[in-house]
């Protein structure tokens, strides 16, 4: 019986068309098709602050191109156009309202947001009949190469809706297929975005862990849970599941993609800037419906509720309204407050990020773009380190592998701003003309391979204009080199007046910006961020003589976003038995020396300790740990070395004192145990030899005595 119902459920939840295929063909009516411009736009220098996170806005076909002014492009890096529809022969029709991609496509690109194009199939039967066919899958993949390469975009995206089992293995194959004709473009490495169901269970015929591992993203159709046609009016998209609306949620959806073998970091959270309007039977919640739902759009949404009164479901954590209106309506929607929900569940699960359906449904309200700087953006300086080359040339590339296209070499001291690392690969600004708003560069692990180590005492600027001017000299009076956009971080070689000289890391070349006025300047990075490290080894001997000096050697793995430095201190929990004169600060730090190790690289640390002084053999242990400018920086650990007493070694290492305590008659020496060692008539002087060890010194003056410690150390 449960057998059953669960095909009926499958079946039923298959019969409605997704948002996407119902406002496709809905739209129709008013679209103009044919063929864009072919006009070449670069893909400049990218305008977000942070980008530790995508984010993918599909931009539907039926979205004016007024709409375009309201975007926040710093916080978009992906656009996919929305759509043309493939044939089940694998043809491609012409793209609908072809004037707007054309507009979209320069828009993008002149703030460095990479544009893909959507190619979709709508229908069981279309889909099982393209994918049944090595010619039609052949077809196909040669057709959306060719439009690519055509407008010199930068990928695909697949919406097809939906793939049966029947054809699982088909649509595998085909993607994968695709995937290699767009990673191995002549041209240069192209992307593939899927769109994806949001409960995996209803849909077995997409093989999640090999769509994973071809395509570059998984989208997530994070909505339509309560679709057009639901029984009941509830949440299009519910944030968290309950008992109240079941098991099917945002958050498990996410859960259960990684059950299904998706990859963390190819994972785009979609969310919904549209709800569904529902005639119902009452205003009760689960009310059961009397009709198909109307999707709305945010803003129509936003707008309604202050009318009709807000509320907010706190069992999915999603808002809606009702209202009456010949019967009574009740609107589901997803608002800022939710949606940082759900972008909170991207960054907490570490996902590549999220995106939305629809781009434009906002119409020039700024909540949900606040929704996104707040929960999704960084900026300096938190998690941003300076990397600096330390061979003669290292290349940059365009993704975290040798597989992806070199954009440029840099070279020994060349300095970058990073902010995220894939491996031992570190993501840097990169805010070329003619190149990715981003690069990466290989730093190597820090033990066998060091090709980069960090310098956490150069300078960092954000730019804050819009647009800033880099010129080549610090003054307005000289030429323009190019200009860089609002967000971009660089590190800075020196300082003239209101003027930073900056690397240029398209062209290995330098230039001026006018820092006071228009950047964030920060003198020092790393104070601003958090200093931790995993102790992975240390090395040092077991066995000294009192006087001997020592190396100590640590293997450490850097957790934290602050390069390992000289201002790495070890400090001892008390007063340290294994003080040096020479390489201590003070009796409980000493400094270090080393690597200057990356964030998630491995470096070795040295520092220089000695025996101390005992008056017998003596196995010591002591309590250290790690210390960087005031902050704590791993956990305790101890050190246990057996030091053997020497008096040969005391004898060989006398030591006199210079301390002269004027109008003595009498003195008297003891040693630790209180034994006498030395007495003499007169003032103490500096002629008599001593041993290195602690004494008591009692003076005798006047009928009067005078007792101090006397600590001596090698």
């Amino acid at each position: 019986m449960k057998r059953a119902v669960f095909i009926f459920l499958l079946l039923s939840v298959s019969i409605y068309a997704s948002i996407h295929e119902t406002e496709y063909y809905n739209n129709l009516a008013g679209a103009k098709f044919g063929y864009p411009e072919k006009t070449y736009v670069e893909l400049k220098e990218k305008s977000s602050k942070g980008m530790l996170f995508n984010y993918y806005g599909y931009l539907p076909y039926w979205t004016d191109t007024l709409a375009y002014a309201n975007f926040d492009y710093e916080l978009l890096t992906h656009v996919a156009y929305f759509s043309i529809e493939l044939n089940t022969d694998g043809s491609i029709g012409s793209v609908p309202n072809p004037s707007r991609f054309t507009k979209i496509y320069s828009e993008c690109h002149k703030r460095g947001v990479r544009v893909h194009m959507t190619f979709t199939l709508f229908g069981w039967t279309s889909v099982s009949n393209l994918l049944n066919s090595w010619t039609a899958r052949n077809s196909a993949v040669s057709n959306i190469i060719n439009f690519i390469d055509a407008y010199s975009i930068e990928g695909a995206n697949i919406d097809f809706e939906y793939v049966t089992s029947s054809v699982k293995d088909s649509f595998s194959l085909f993607i994968q297929n695709l995937a290699d004709s767009l990673h191995l473009n002549p041209s240069g490495r192209k992307e593939l975005y899927i769109a994806m169901p949001a409960v995996p269970a209803w849909y077995p015929g997409y093989d999640y862990a090999s769509l994973s591992d071809d395509a570059d993203g998984l989208f997530i159709m994070g909505y339509d849970y309560h679709y057009s046609g639901s029984s009941e009016a509830g949440p299009v998209a519910p944030t968290f599941n309950s008992s109240y609306w079941g098991y099917y949620a945002v958050n498990t959806t996410v859960g259960d993609y990684f059950d299904y073998g998706a990859s963390r970091d190819k994972v785009i959270l979609g969310v919904p800037y549209y709800g569904y309007d529902w005639p119902t039977v009452s205003d009760a919640l689960k009310s059961s419906t009397t009709g198909s739902g109307t999707a709305v759009l945010f803003k129509n949404a936003k707008t309604n509720a202050v009318s009709y009164g807000y509320e907010f479901d706190a069992n999915s954590q999603t808002p809606y309204y009702n209202y009456f209106s010949a019967s009574w309506h009740q609107c589901w929607y997803d608002d800022s407050v939710s949606i940082i929900n759900k972008l909170e569940i991207a960054v907490d699960s570490s996902l590549q990020g999220a995106g939305c359906w629809a781009l434009g449904y906002d119409d020039g309200e700024d909540d949900l773009w606040n929704a996104i700087r707040s929960a999704m953006q960084r900026v300096p300086a938190d998690k941003h380190f300076v990397v600096r080359v330390t061979i003669p040339t290292l290349n940059v590339r365009e993704g975290p592998s040798t597989a992806y296209k070199v954009l440029n070499t840099a070279y020994a001291g060349d300095e970058f701003v990073a902010f995220d690392f894939d491996g031992y690969w570190y993501k840097i600004y990169y805010p070329a003309s003619s190149f990715p708003y981003y690069a990466y560069i290989y730093g190597g692990d820090g033990v066998s391979v060091k090709y980069m180590d960090g310098d956490n005492f150069v300078p960092v600027v954000k730019v804050t204009a819009s647009l800033l001017n880099v010129r080549s000299g610090p003054s307005t009076s000289y030429p323009i080199l190019t200009q860089t956009a609002e967000g971009q971080c660089f590190a800075v070689e020196s300082l003239s007046g209101d003027w930073a000289k900056i690397m240029l890391p398209d062209s290995n070349s330098r230039g001026w910006i006018s820092y006071a006025s228009y950047t964030a300047y920060y003198a020092d990075v790393s104070l601003l961020n958090d200093c931790a490290f995993e102790i992975d080894s240390i090395d040092y001997p077991d066995t000294l003589t009192m006087g001997e000096t020592f190396k100590l050697e640590m293997f450490l793995l850097n957790r934290g976003f602050v390069s390992a430095d000289s201002l790495v201190k070890i400090n001892s929990v008390a007063h340290s038995l294994f003080y040096d004169l020479n390489e201590w600060y003070d009796s409980s730090s000493v400094k270090t020396y080393g690597y200057d190790g990356l964030p998630n690289q491995k470096c070795l640390r040295n520092s220089n300790f000695k025996a101390g002084n005992v008056i017998k053999d003596t196995l010591v242990t002591e309590k250290f740990f790690l210390e960087r400018e005031g902050d704590i920086a791993s956990d305790t650990f101890e050190i246990t070395i057996f030091i053997k007493y020497s008096e040969s070694g005391k004898h060989e290492n006398e030591i006199k004192l210079n301390i002269i305590e004027n109008k003595n008659e009498r003195y008297v020496l003891f040693d630790v145990l209180g034994r006498k060692v030395f007495e003499d008539n007169g003032r103490f002087s500096s002629n008599v030899p001593l041993k290195s060890g602690v004494y008591f010194l009692i003076s005798f003056y006047d009928n009067r005595f005078f007792r101090k410690k006397i600590f001596l150390f090698k």
